[in-house]
């Protein structure tokens, strides 16, 4: 995580604007950065899940979206759906996504971006059926810690838009900390 205080200012932008630009890596990685947190427990990650499913309920009225956080050794502190139909699917995306973060310490997007037209198994030698390099996913860092101590991951949308969804919400509810 680098220690950069230049705001992106996605907040700001529409959500169609935000989906159309193609963020550079440092751009993301700074993004990132800003989504660190004060303090991270339980009751956090109760909060921050309720925060963000009211936040999808919103924003994306009709769409089936599952929001989960979990620890790097996958116990599951919060989980649930913004509404029904959801399927097993979307719990193997979940896990493939958290795999992605908690191997590289960096969103599913960013390392999508990352990894460029080169396959992931080319690249980076595993396996599609493990990892997915689709947006969603990010890690959660605490101030002043500099591996992750959980994934927040969003699933059912588009992948820019889970990558919008979790990013956003995580910036809009560090300030209610």
């Amino acid at each position: 995580m680098i220690n950069n205080t230049r705001d992106i200012s996605i907040l700001q932008q529409p959500l169609d604007d935000y989906l159309s630009k193609d963020l550079s890596l440092g751009e993301l990685e700074v993004l990132e950065s800003q989504t660190s947190l004060p303090k991270f427990d339980d009751e956090t990650a109760f909060e921050l899940g309720c925060f963000i499913r009211a936040e999808a309920r919103k924003m994306f009225p009709d769409k089936c979206i599952t929001i989960d956080i979990s620890l790097p050794s996958r116990h599951c502190l919060f989980r649930c759906t913004s509404i029904n139909g959801s399927s097993l699917d979307n719990t193997k995306w979940v896990e493939r996504k958290q795999n992605t973060v908690f191997r590289f310490n960096h969103s599913t997007f960013f390392i999508r971006q990352k990894k460029g037209d080169i396959p992931m198994e080319q690249r980076f030698f595993i396996s599609a059926e493990e990892y997915a390099f689709h947006g969603g996913a990010v890690p959660l860092f605490v101030d002043n810690v500099s591996s992750p101590i959980a994934c927040l991951t969003i699933s059912g949308l588009k992948q820019e838009q889970d990558h919008f969804l979790a990013t956003t919400a995580l910036l809009h509810f560090k300030k209610l900390l």
